[in-house]
């Protein structure tokens, strides 16, 4: 919830300081920027370490921010640069999020109900981030209106503070392995190197790292498109994002109640190429109905590609190496960036929605050459 409320509220703060577009996005880029720097590290350091401390001790630090930043926003003594400060800090928190906190979270259910249970909780977690795309950005607007920048990072410590309760009370047997110390480098060698043994794994990082460099950017173009090519305001422009948060949760709980361990590699397939398909039918789209329908059906794939990238990594690796394969996988995800630049300058160029449809097609270029080099996405009984 804090992901999406923060994203709101510290763009606006952002532009009223600086009256600058790229402003906002370099700090919004800050909380990306750490994820692709440090998340292997923080993986291998998770294949050593009791995961549960780890995630309490990342939660703790941002509770601490957040009342930080606050009494500072309260006092009227807040500036950019301490924004800026705080949402680096939630971006290395958010190295924590696929190596320790949806690994720990697999271990939970995996430990209870094998495989299919771990696909289940993973399914899920991606579910709530799915809903707090929808609910977070709303209540980010209320609490800025309303409470103005304090009330934001007020509301941020409690959150923070809940999490930090709820993972302590977690039952949660922490794995013990023969490094009591990781050897970070080292482990991040044998991590890279074992992912070449594993072409499912392999496979699934390289489509991770398509669909994060040709089609989640093209998010930032939303309201490019919504504006300049469909004739709609802020309120139906915001629509559109929601329509693809609703396709997303809608997906979510439909791959958690059917799918089972031998559908997971199809899933994520066939659900990637659903997602890219749906963007580049709404860049085509002339039509603000379609365009909704269109995201929607966007948002059906993007569940099953966010469920599956880690439930594949997870259920694929052998236990003491799930960390820095996890860590790996952040990542890959982290390049997204690149594909924000990227999509950036194609608009500069040729404006956004055909922006988007030139990146759209080349990421389905790329799922076509996973499916040459890695088959098992397709055939059937892989």
């Amino acid at each position: 919830m804090m992901r999406w409320l923060e994203m709101l509220a510290i763009g606006v703060f952002t532009f009223e300081v600086t009256q600058s577009a790229l402003m906002v996005a370099l700090v919004t880029m800050a909380r990306t920027v750490p994820m692709l720097l440090f998340s292997a590290f923080t993986g291998a350091i998770a294949d050593g370490f009791d995961r549960r401390l780890m995630l309490l001790g990342g939660l703790g630090v941002l509770a601490l921010t957040s009342a930080v930043l606050a009494g500072l926003a309260i006092a009227g003594r807040i500036e950019l640069w301490h924004v800026a400060l705080g949402t680096f800090i939630a971006g290395i928190y958010g190295t924590l999020e696929h190596p320790v906190r949806r690994s720990l979270l697999g271990i939970i259910a995996g430990a209870k109900a094998g495989a299919t249970g771990a696909g289940v909780a993973l399914t899920l977690d991606s579910g709530t981030n799915h809903c707090m795309r929808l609910v977070g950005p709303v209540l980010g607007g209320l609490v800025l209106t309303r409470f103005g920048l304090p009330g934001v990072y007020v509301f941020g410590a409690v959150l923070f503070s809940l999490g930090f309760f709820l993972v302590l009370k977690a039952q949660y047997q922490s794995p013990h392995y023969d490094d009591a110390v990781p050897r970070i480098l080292g482990q991040i060698v044998e991590g890279l190197r074992y992912i070449r043994t594993n072409p499912k794994i392999m496979g699934t990082l390289f489509i991770t790292m398509a669909i994060n460099i040709f089609g989640f950017p093209y998010v930032a173009m939303v309201p490019v498109i919504g504006d300049q090519i469909l004739g709609q305001g802020a309120v139906a422009t915001g629509m559109l994002l929601s329509a693809d948060a609703a396709g997303a949760l809608a997906g979510a709980l439909l791959i958690a109640n059917f799918a089972r361990p031998h559908h997971f590699s199809a899933i994520y397939f066939y659900c990637s190429i659903v997602f890219l398909g749906g963007v580049l039918a709404f860049s085509l789209s002339q039509f603000y109905a379609l365009s909704l329908v269109f995201l929607f059906l966007s948002g059906l794939g993007v569940a099953g590609f966010a469920a599956m990238q880690s439930t594949i990594v997870f259920t694929a690796a052998p236990p003491e190496m799930r960390g820095r394969l996890m860590g790996v996988l952040a990542v890959c995800i982290g390049v997204n960036p690149l594909g924000i630049l990227q999509v950036g300058i194609l608009a500069d160029w040729f404006g956004g929605a055909l922006a988007v449809t030139i990146i759209t097609i080349e990421g389905l270029a790329a799922i076509l050459v996973a499916a040459l080099l890695w088959p098992h996405f397709w055939r059937r009984g892989n």
